[in-house]
C-alpha cells in the first residue's frame, strides 16, 4: 500500500508533537497532581510548579544537546499541563478515599520513573525512536 505525500506529511507533523518521550512528560503531570492531593498542597501552586519544571526540563534537554523542533518542545511542556487537571479531577472526585489516592500516587510515580529509565536507556543505546 502506497502512502500519499499529504498523509506522510500529516504523520510527520503528528510525530513532531507526540513521540515516545510524550509518555514520561504526561506522567510527570499525573505525578504532580497526585502529589498535590496526597500531600495536601494547593493545586494551583503545584500546577505552576509543574509548568516551571516542564519548561526547565526543556532547557536541560537542550543543554544536554538534545535538539527538538519548537513544536515538540511546546508539546513536551503541554503534556504535563494536560495530565495535571485530568488526573487531579479524576483522583479528587472519582477516587475519593485517601488510601486509594496514595496507592495511585505510588503506582503512577513508579510508572513515571520506569518509563523515564527506559526512555533514557533507549536514548543512550541510540534507539532511533528515542533520539533526535
Amino acid at each position: 500500500m502506497k502512502i500519499s505525500k499529504k498523509s506522510r506529511k500529516r504523520v510527520n507533523r503528528l510525530k513532531e508533537l507526540i513521540d515516545f518521550w510524550s509518555i514520561p512528560h504526561f506522567l510527570f503531570g499525573a505525578v504532580t497532581a497526585l502529589g498535590a492531593i496526597v500531600f495536601l498542597i494547593p493545586a494551583w501552586s503545584v500546577f505552576f510548579a509543574t509548568f516551571i519544571f516542564a519548561v526547565a526540563w526543556e532547557f536541560f534537554e537542550r543543554w544536554q544537546g538534545i535538539v527538538e523542533s519548537i513544536r515538540n518542545r511546546i508539546s513536551d511542556v503541554c503534556m504535563p499541563l494536560v495530565a495535571f487537571p485530568a488526573t487531579f479531577l479524576f483522583a479528587r472526585y472519582v477516587t475519593v478515599e485517601h488510601e486509594r489516592q496514595v496507592s495511585l500516587f505510588v503506582v503512577i510515580t513508579i510508572l513515571f520513573l520506569y518509563t523515564n529509565f527506559m526512555a533514557w536507556k533507549a536514548r543512550f543505546a541510540r534507539d532511533r525512536d528515542f533520539t533526535d
